[in-house]
C-alpha cells in the first residue's frame, strides 16, 4: 500500500536538529509546535548533509515551503561545518536540497533552550534544588559527541536564546590526580577544553587512560560500553570513569549557572545524561555542581534537570522559524 497523503500547509515546516552523531528531522507545527514525521538519521551513514536530507524527505508525501536547522557548530561563516563531524555545507546548497523558498539556521543549543518553556513534565527529571524561578535565566548544557552549551534570558518580547561555543573553554582541574589524567590525555596538544572532557568520546579517552595508569591494556572501549559496564558494576575502572564524568559534568553545570545566573534552572541535554541518570542522582554530580566555595548557597536551590525529549531540538528549531517569521 501506498503511503496516505498528508497536507503540508502553509505555517507547516522542515526542521532539522544537526549534531556530531545523529540528525533528527521532522514537520513542525510552527504554531502549534507539534511535530510529526520524526526520523533520525546517524550522520556517518550519509556523506553530507544534503543527501541526509533527500534521503528524509523521500519518506514525507509534500515538502513544506520553510526550513529550519539547528546545527551542532558556529552559523556565520560563508561555509558552515559541523564541529564535530565532517559534514559541510553552504545555505544555498542546503536550501536547495530541502526545496523550501526559505531556510532559518540557528545554533543547536540556542534552539534548545528555546525549546525549554515548551517541555512537558514528562519530559524532565529534576536533581536536586528548589523550585525554578519564574523568568529567571536558565542555562542548557549537553555532553553527547561534544559538549553544546546555551541560554534563555526573558525579555519584554519574551524569551529569548543565547547561542553559545561555551564547551570550548579551558578545562579546569582541581586535584593532582585530575593533572594526571589531563596531561595523559593532552598528549602533545596545547590546551584540553571542557568539551574534550566531557563527553562521549572524552569518556571512551578517560577509561583508556585509567586502565593505562593502572598499568593493563584496553582494545578501546566505546562511551556506551564504558558506561554499560559502569551501569552494570562489571568494571571497577568503568564505574571511575563515569563517577570522574558525572564529577566533572556537575562541576561545569555549577560554571553554566554561574556564568548566566541560571535561577531559573539548567538543563541537562544531549545524548548521554539520560543515559547515566542513575548515576547523576548518586548525590555525586549534586555535590560537584554546589562545590563552589562562597557561592555553593547561591547553587544550593538552583534546579537542575535532565532532558529526556529526543525531539526538543525540532521543537526549539521551530520556535527560532515562528519568531524569525514574526520579525519580517
Amino acid at each position: 500500500m501506498g503511503k496516505a497523503a498528508v497536507k503540508i500547509h502553509p505555517r507547516q515546516a522542515l526542521v532539522a536538529d544537526i549534531g556530531g552523531t545523529n540528525a533528527r528531522f521532522g514537520i513542525a507545527d510552527i504554531d502549534q509546535l507539534t511535530i510529526a514525521h520524526f526520523a533520525i538519521h546517524r550522520v556517518d551513514r550519509f556523506p553530507s548533509l544534503e543527501i541526509a536530507v533527500k534521503a528524509y524527505l523521500d519518506t514525507i508525501p509534500d515538502r513544506p515551503r520553510i526550513a529550519a536547522f539547528a546545527i551542532a557548530g558556529p552559523i556565520a561563516a560563508d561555509i558552515i561545518r559541523l564541529t564535530n563531524a565532517a559534514w559541510s555545507f553552504t545555505r544555498d546548497g542546503l536550501l536547495a536540497a530541502t526545496g523550501a523558498d526559505e531556510l532559518f539556521l540557528v545554533n543547536d543549543f540556542e534552539a534548545l533552550a528555546l525549546a525549554l518553556p515548551h517541555l512537558m513534565p514528562r519530559d524532565l527529571h529534576q536533581i536536586g534544588g528548589e523550585a525554578s524561578v519564574e523568568r529567571a535565566a536558565k542555562a542548557v548544557i549537553g555532553p553527547g559527541t561534544g559538549l553544546g552549551v546555551g541560554g534563555l534570558v526573558w525579555s519584554a518580547s519574551g524569551w529569548t536564546g543565547v547561542p553559545s561555543e561555551g564547551g570550548h573553554v579551558t578545562f579546569a582541574v582541581e586535584n593532582a590526580e585530575e593533572l594526571a589524567i589531563v596531561d595523559r590525555i593532552r598528549s602533545g596538544r596545547e590546551r584540553v577544553s571542557a568539551e574534550r572532557m566531557i563527553c562521549g568520546p572524552g569518556l571512551a579517552s578517560l577509561y583508556r587512560v585509567l586502565t593505562e595508569m593502572k598499568g593493563g591494556s584496553t582494545t578501546g572501549l566505546s562511551s556506551v560500553e564504558v558506561v554499560g559496564r559502569a551501569l552494570a558494576e562489571t568494571d571497577p575502572l568503568a564505574g571511575a570513569a563515569l563517577r570522574y564524568f558525572v564529577t566533572w559534568l556537575g562541576r561545569f553545570a555549577g560554571d553554566a549557572a554561574l556564568f548566566y545566573g541560571a535561577r531559573g534552572g539548567v538543563y541537562l541535554g544531549g545524548g548521554i545524561p539520560p543515559k547515566i541518570l542513575d548515576a547523576l542522582t548518586t548525590g555525586t554530580f549534586r555535590a560537584a555542581f554546589e562545590a563552589k566555595g562562597r557561592m555553593s548557597g547561591y547553587l544550593a536551590p538552583i534546579p537542575v534537570y535532565v532532558i529526556d525529549a529526543a525531539d526538543a531540538g525540532l521543537t526549539g528549531a521551530a520556535v527560532a522559524l515562528a519568531t524569525a517569521m514574526q520579525a519580517k
